[in-house]
């Protein structure tokens, strides 16, 4: 009898979830910061806080041909900091991407001045 039980609870619950849609996460968003204007001894610190469904990493372009990556692994939240040195003065635009398996990429820039 039990398992007549048990049977009829799975049939109900399956019944009821069957129109329902599971969303995890949120709207692919990107935020970024950093400690600009520096000098060349000084290295840039960018901050980013990313939120989606299942982020797949972030890649951050530094404007000088360097490129350094983060992997999340499908979070569906991210936050931390990248640093980097440049090795002349000048300005530089810094480009932060993050990308979603399910929603795809987003990408935020920065110009960053760097004094000699």
């Amino acid at each position: 009898m039990r398992w007549v039980w048990l049977a009829l609870l799975l049939v109900v619950i399956g019944v009821a979830c069957s129109d329902a849609e599971l969303t995890f996460g949120g709207p692919l968003s990107l935020n970024v910061t950093s400690n600009a204007p520096i000098a060349v001894s000084d290295s840039l610190v960018l901050e980013y806080d990313a939120t989606g469904q299942s982020l797949l990493g972030i890649a951050v372009t530094w404007g000088d041909d360097a490129v350094d990556s983060v992997f999340f692994a499908g979070a569906q939240s991210a936050a931390g900091r990248v640093a980097h040195l440049y090795a002349s003065d000048g300005s530089y635009v810094v480009t932060a991407t993050v990308t979603d398996g399910l929603q795809g990429s987003l990408g935020r820039e920065l110009t960053v001045d760097v004094s000699p």
